[in-house]
């Protein structure tokens, strides 16, 4: 059936949106001077104490900021897609990704059929 004209450009617009979200958080992520943080929270130089939340900080941040880099990734890839008509095909199967599950997952690139079986047979590699 694929998607109407309506629905196309409803996820479009989704993607987009949150395309504007996502280069908002990758700013707020990117890497601050060591003393930065701290200073901004106290006004006071860093002790031992600072320099260790200092430094879970700056892990968590730079966790952050791979994962939204990596979320805009898969943004990029489904706008490519929904260009070229393909956002709504599995890339497993190629049968028809259904507009709820995009709506749930604009990026999604496989079928809730085939997501389980991939899903599952990454667990099973994992073990």
């Amino acid at each position: 059936m694929g998607l109407t004209q309506k629905q196309h450009a409803d996820l479009e617009k989704v993607l987009a949106e949150r395309a504007g979200e996502i280069e908002e958080k990758i700013r707020d992520t990117l890497p601050k001077p060591a003393d930065e943080t701290t200073l901004e929270r106290t006004g006071m130089a860093q002790d031992e104490v600072d320099d260790a939340t200092t430094g879970a900080e700056e892990h968590l941040n730079h966790t952050m900021h791979e994962h939204y880099l990596e979320e805009m990734r898969q943004l990029d890839d489904a706008r490519t897609r929904a260009a070229s008509g393909l956002l709504d095909c599995c890339a497993d199967c190629g049968g028809e990704i259904g507009y709820a599950r995009l709506r749930a997952q604009p990026f999604a690139v496989r079928c809730v059929d085939c997501q389980e079986r991939h899903e599952r047979r990454a667990g099973v590699m994992r073990r």
